[in-house]
């Protein structure tokens, strides 16, 4: 459980905050509160059995594995341009749900009904305390069929008493309601807020992901609305995320949570977001913070958070690529590597791109990566500055680099071709700057690349089978 994450019982506490956004008819799609940031097809699968490491909410299990990488930006893509007219209230969250073609207009009962509450609000401005008592606990019996009356009491009545009181009673309707959908929702009932079907057939479910979607909702409310919406619904709210987020870091101290960059990635993987370097570096600043350490470490977010990582980094602009590349070899991001060797094969990718992305198929690449990195034992672009050994000056090269890899890749020892063995590294390959070369004296980087020629020339060559006994009499 993170420091900083909220506890399942500080979530259902914190329901209140979407009752009360709930009430407020005025907030339009996409705006801030004031007050405040591998396939998708299996079925979920039960078990009695609890996971350590988790609160009760996971003596029930109901697991569903993450959606591949490459199928995320299809269900954004599949989505319709965002309504003119978005619901500002969540589903579920109170409001009548009922098919308008399932009401029998003009019932005597329905009448009776209407009538009971009109005269149970019109009690809440009596002067007696008994007769206000009695219609409040009246119409909270009533709860969700007297809700809508409520709200239009809290509006428009003419007593000042009844709209406080008609507020009041309509606030406590839908905090019960609330908590008592999460309260199921995390025990792992089927959940209908808005939502909930983008980030369960992205992220899979369990019991940690449903704490992580309360919380965004209770956090973010306006992204958790756009995730079913459109682009430019969810730019908005992503927009609002990072200003939320920073404004959290500044004035209060709070670092970014699980929610916070989990609900950031979610809408970078949307395909048709136009994403500038400054929302890249928002989102990197986050990573580079413990947030990134502790959704690693934990079981149940470690796997849906490594997917939408791998998800967002094809598309990740140039600017970014180095920094993106160097956290996928410290975080162990072994499914960047398809996005390394399209690096290492496009002429305008830059030097440190480029050293990054050896690093990396060093890594976690093998022996069919050696034919792409053949391609750059000419490279002669600098990679180090110059480091001196004695009067020498020494610099490594992209084809240094490049050499290096391929006899990781092929399992050779790297002082079999002349280079540095010590230049090995548990997370990143190799140490670049322990690969280089006298700048003043070409000869000793020329018998390492004669050495390599040699070695993978020999590694081509047909195996000549040896002559049977037969054949040699």
């Amino acid at each position: 459980m993170f420091s900083t994450f909220l506890t399942t019982e500080w979530i259902r506490s914190s329901a209140l905050v979407v009752a009360v956004l709930v009430l407020s008819p005025t907030v339009a799609f996409g705006q801030a509160s004031e007050a405040d940031s591998p396939t998708d097809s299996n079925p979920a699968a039960e078990s009695s059995e609890s996971d350590p490491g988790t609160d009760r909410v996971a003596m029930k299990s109901f697991r569903k594995p993450p959606m591949d990488p490459e199928k995320i930006a299809s269900v954004f893509q599949a989505q319709a341009v965002m309504p003119e007219d978005v619901p500002t209230v969540i589903p579920g969250f109170g409001e009548d749900q009922s098919d308008p073609g399932e009401q029998t207009e003009g019932s005597g009962e329905e009448q009776a009904v209407q009538i009971k509450i009109a005269e149970l609000i019109s009690q809440l401005g009596a002067p007696e305390f008994a007769v206000r008592e009695q219609a409040t606990a009246g119409l909270r019996k009533l709860a969700d069929d007297a809700l809508p009356a409520l709200r239009t009491a809290a509006i428009e009545h003419d007593d000042l008493e009844v709209r406080l009181r008609a507020e009041d009673v309509a606030t406590g309707i839908v905090n019960s309601a609330v908590a008592g959908r999460i309260d199921s929702f995390l025990e792992g009932e089927p959940g209908s807020f808005e939502g909930w079907e983008v980030f369960q057939r992205v992220l899979g479910d369990g019991p940690r992901l449903r704490e992580v979607f309360v919380e965004m909702m209770l956090r973010h409310e306006d992204l958790v609305q756009a995730l079913e919406v459109s682009t430019e619904a969810r730019m908005a709210a992503l927009e609002k995320v990072i200003a939320r987020v920073q404004r959290r870091q500044l004035i209060e101290s709070q670092l970014p949570s699980a929610p916070d960059v989990i609900g950031m990635l979610l809408c970078f993987n949307d395909p048709e977001l136009k994403l500038s370097n400054i929302h890249e570096e928002a989102l990197l600043r986050m990573l580079r913070m413990s947030v990134t350490a502790e959704v690693l470490r934990d079981d149940q977010l470690a796997e849906p958070f490594r997917v939408l990582l791998a998800g967002w980094i094809p598309r990740c602009n140039q600017a970014s690529r180095p920094e993106v590349l160097w956290m996928s070899l410290q975080r162990d991001l072994e499914r960047t590597l398809p996005f390394a060797e399209k690096i290492v094969q496009q002429p305008e990718s830059g030097i440190d791109e480029v050293a990054f992305s050896l690093q990396l198929i060093s890594r976690f690449g093998d022996e069919s990566n050696v034919d792409m990195v053949r391609g750059l034992l000419g490279d002669e672009r600098p990679v180090t500055d110059f480091e001196f050994i004695g009067d020498s000056p020494i610099q490594a090269q992209v084809r240094d680099l490049a050499a290096a890899t391929i006899m990781i890749l092929k399992r050779k020892p790297l002082d079999e071709i002349g280079l540095n063995p010590n230049s090995l590294h548990p997370k990143t390959g190799f140490v670049a700057r322990n690969l280089g070369f006298p700048a003043n004296d070409p000869e000793p980087r020329r018998e390492m690349l004669e050495a390599l020629d040699e070695l993978l020339e020999s590694d081509d060559e047909p195996a000549v089978d040896a002559p049977s006994e037969t054949e040699s009499n």
